[in-house]
C-alpha cells in the first residue's frame, strides 16, 4: 500500500477489503473472505487418468488446460458465475452472499461414465493466522475472528487421492452440489439466494452490454494483493501467476483500470490508481511494470496517462483528498520526463542502464536497448520505431515521438488544473510553461506538410520518421492540432486503405506495405481507440467520433457474444480476438472499447467538458 498514506484512502481500503470474493488469483474456484482470509477452494478430480484440477484460470494454452466461460460478476462479490470444462466433465458454478456467508450451486453439465467428483478444501489463504479441522461432513475454519464452519448438501465420500493437502470435502457431482457456510442450508435454500442475488445484479447493469462488459472485466480480474495488503484491479489473472510471482501492475493499464472501475466503483478505482502511484521509482516515475517477483523496471515507464485518469475521476467523483494524494507524484513523474527524457524542446522515448536487484529474463532484451526503449511508448516494438536507432550515449531513440510528446503537454495542462484547484500555484506557472514550450516545438518539428499529417521525427537531422502509426492523431487529444491540420488528419482517419474499414483503428495502416508481423502490428488496441477517440471528441468532430466509437462497440460486443471474452487487442481484419496467440482473452483493458459508446453516449460522467 501507498507509504504516508492518507487516512481516507486507508478507509477507501477497509471498506474494499471486505466479504467474499474471488480475491485469491491462482484460481478463479477460490472464495476468500476478509479480513480474516477463510479460503473455500473449488477442485475437479476426474477418474479417467485419475487426475484433479486444483487451480482453474481462462486463457491457458497448453495441452489438456481447462476451458473457462465467465459469466457475470458482481464487483463486491455478492453474485459471482462461471463455466469449466475439463476432460469431459462440464461444471456451471455460481456463487452469492448471503449477509456474511457464503453459498456456492456446482452443477454438472456433462460427466464421465464413472462420475467426477468436487473437491472442497477449505484454509486460510495467503498464510494467515488460523487452524481448519474436518467435522464429519464438514469442515470448520477457526481463528481469533472465530468459527466458520463449511457444509455441503451431500455427503463426503471417500478418495485419499485428490491432491488436495488440506481438509476438505470430496462430493459427488451425480447432480447438483450446494455448499455454504455459517450454517447447514438445505438446497432450495441455496437455490433461492442464487437467484436473489442475480435477479439484483441484472437489475444494475445487465440491461447495457456495455456496462455489464466493464463491470465484468474489473471484477474479474480485481484482487487482494497481499504482500501489500491491498486490493487492485490487474490486467489478468493469468499474468500475475507463473513469471509474474502473484501479482503485476502496469502502468497505463492501471490508470486506464482505474477509469473503467470510476463506473462501477470509486473506491476501486481510487485504489487502481494509488496503488500505481505507490510504485513510482525514487528517481520518481511510475514504472512500466511492477510484479510480485519483486522486480521492477527501473528503467522506464510508460505513457503518462495518469494525470489524465486522476482529473476524469477527480470530476466525475469530487474527492479533495484523492486530488490532493495524486498530485504530488503525478508532479513528480512530469518532471522526471523533462529531465531525463527530454531532447532538446522535446520528449524522446528512452531506456536507462540500470543493474536489476531481482533479475528476470524479461529484462534480458530491453534494459538499455531499442525494444526497452520501444516498451515506454506502451507499445512493445511497434513498427512504427523499426527505422528509429537507439542511442547508447543518451539511452533514448533518435526521434523526438508524437505520441509521447502529445501524451505529455495533456499531462502538464490536467496537472497545471489540479495544481490550480489546490492553490499551488507556482506549480501552475511551471507545468503551463512547459506545456506551451512543448506544444510550440510540435507544432514546428513534428508536422509533415508534404503527407499532411502530424509524425515522429528523427531528432538528429530533424527528418521524418518513415512509418505511421494512430499516435499520429494524439495532437488531437492534447488540443493543439489547427482546423486544417485537422481535417487532414481526418483524410487519413477515415481513409479505409489506412486507419480506416470495418474493424478500426489498426495500429499500423493498411497499406503499410511491410510484411510485419508481431504484437503491435496490424491489430486493434482499445486504449489506442480510446485516445483516439478522446482527441475527436475534443476537437468537436462529431460525425467522426460517432464513426469510431460505433466500430469500438462492432469489436467488443461481437466477441462477447461469441465467448464472453474481453480481448487485450483484436484483429483490423477480421475483429477476432481468438485468432492471436498474444491476445490475452480477458484482458481489462478491453472492456476500453465499451467505456467510448457510454462515453459517446453521455451514459458515464467523463469528459463533459470537450462535449
Amino acid at each position: 500500500m501507498i507509504e504516508e498514506v492518507a487516512p481516507e484512502y486507508r478507509a477507501v481500503q477497509r471498506r474494499l477489503a471486505r466479504g467474499w470474493n474471488t480475491w485469491d488469483t491462482r484460481s478463479l474456484l477460490s472464495q476468500v473472505r476478509l479480513p480474516d482470509a477463510v479460503l473455500v477452494s473449488l477442485g475437479l478430480k476426474e477418474y479417467y487418468r485419475g487426475t484433479t484440477l486444483r487451480h482453474v484460470q481462462l486463457g491457458r494454452r497448453e495441452e489438456d488446460a481447462e476451458t473457462v466461460t465467465l459469466g457475470p460478476h458482481a464487483v463486491d462479490g455478492s453474485y459471482t458465475e462461471l463455466t469449466v470444462e475439463w476432460r469431459g466433465v462440464t461444471l456451471r458454478v455460481r456463487s452469492a452472499h448471503a449477509g456474511d456467508d457464503l453459498v456456492l450451486l456446482v452443477e454438472p453439465l456433462t460427466n464421465q461414465p464413472k462420475s467426477a467428483c468436487l473437491t472442497v478444501a477449505v484454509a486460510y489463504a495467503w498464510n494467515a493466522p488460523g487452524a481448519v479441522r474436518r467435522e464429519g461432513d464438514s469442515v470448520v475454519a477457526e481463528s481469533a475472528a472465530g468459527a466458520t464452519p463449511v457444509f455441503a448438501t451431500a455427503p463426503s465420500v471417500t478418495d485419499p487421492y485428490t491432491d488436495v493437502d488440506t481438509p476438505h470435502l470430496v462430493l459427488e457431482l451425480t447432480g447438483p452440489v450446494g455448499i455454504s457456510t455459517g450454517r447447514r442450508r438445505p438446497m432450495a435454500e441455496i437455490e433461492s439466494i442464487i437467484v436473489g442475488q442475480l435477479t439484483r445484479l441484472e437489475r444494475a447493469t445487465s440491461a447495457d452490454v456495455h456496462r455489464a462488459i466493464i463491470r465484468d472485466a474489473i471484477a474479474w480480474n480485481t484482487i487482494y494483493e497481499p504482500a501489500g495488503a491491498r486490493v487492485v484491479t490487474t490486467v489478468s489473472r493469468l499474468w500475475n501467476v507463473g513469471k509474474r510471482g502473484g501479482f503485476a501492475l502496469f502502468c497505463w493499464d492501471a490508470f486506464f483500470g482505474a477509469l473503467l472501475a470510476g463506473t462501477v466503483s470509486a473506491d476501486l478505482a481510487y485504489a487502481n490508481a494509488m496503488e500505481m502511484l505507490a510504485e513510482a521509482t525514487p528517481e520518481g516515475f511510475v514504472p512500466n511494470v511492477a510484479q510480485g517477483t519483486g522486480r521492477k523496471t527501473f528503467d522506464g515507464s510508460q505513457p503518462p496517462v495518469g494525470a489524465l485518469a486522476c482529473w476524469e475521476l477527480y470530476r466525475a467523483h469530487g474527492d479533495a483528498w484523492f486530488l490532493r494524494a495524486a498530485f504530488p507524484r503525478l508532479l513528480a513523474w512530469n518532471r522526471w520526463w523533462w529531465r531525463v527524457r527530454r531532447s532538446g524542446e522535446l520528449l524522446a522515448l528512452g531506456s536507462t542502464s540500470f543493474v536489476p536487484d531481482v533479475p528476470s529474463p524479461q529484462d534480458v532484451p530491453r534494459i538499455h536497448q531499442h525494444f526497452g526503449a520501444t516498451c515506454e511508448s506502451g507499445c512493445d516494438d511497434h513498427p512504427v520505431f523499426a527505422d528509429v536507432p537507439f542511442d547508447a550515449a543518451s539511452s533514448l531513440l533518435r526521434a523526438h515521438d508524437i505520441g509521447l510528446n502529445s501524451e505529455y503537454i495533456l499531462d502538464c495542462e490536467l496537472l497545471a488544473k489540479m495544481a490550480a484547484e489546490l492553490g499551488a500555484e507556482p506549480e501552475r506557472r511551471e507545468l503551463e510553461d512547459r506545456r506551451a514550450a512543448v506544444t510550440t516545438a510540435v507544432r514546428d518539428r513534428l508536422w509533415d506538410d508534404g503527407d499532411r499529417i502530424f509524425r515522429s521525427h528523427f531528432s538528429d537531422t530533424g527528418r521524418p520518421t518513415a512509418y505511421l502509426s494512430p499516435m499520429s492523431f494524439y495532437p488531437m487529444l492534447a488540443g493543439i492540432a489547427g482546423p486544417d491540420q485537422i481535417r487532414a488528419l481526418m483524410a487519413h482517419l477515415r481513409d479505409p486503405e489506412e486507419f480506416g474499414g470495418q474493424w478500426a483503428v489498426p495500429v499500423t495502416p493498411r497499406n503499410d506495405g511491410r510484411d510485419v508481423q508481431g504484437y503491435w502490428a496490424g491489430r486493434v488496441w482499445p486504449p489506442v481507440n480510446l485516445l483516439v477517440y478522446l482527441g475527436l471528441l475534443r476537437s468537436g468532430r462529431t460525425e467522426d467520433r460517432q464513426w469510431l466509437a460505433e466500430r469500438s462497440a462492432a469489436l467488443v460486443v461481437r466477441e462477447w457474444e461469441l465467448h464472453r471474452h474481453v480481448h487485450e487487442n483484436y484483429s483490423a481484419v477480421t475483429g477476432n480476438g481468438c485468432d492471436f496467440p498474444d491476445s490475452e482473452p480477458f484482458y481489462s483493458w478491453g472492456a476500453l472499447l465499451s467505456l467510448i459508446p457510454l462515453i459517446e453516449d453521455g451514459r458515464v460522467p467523463y469528459f463533459a467538458d470537450w462535449r
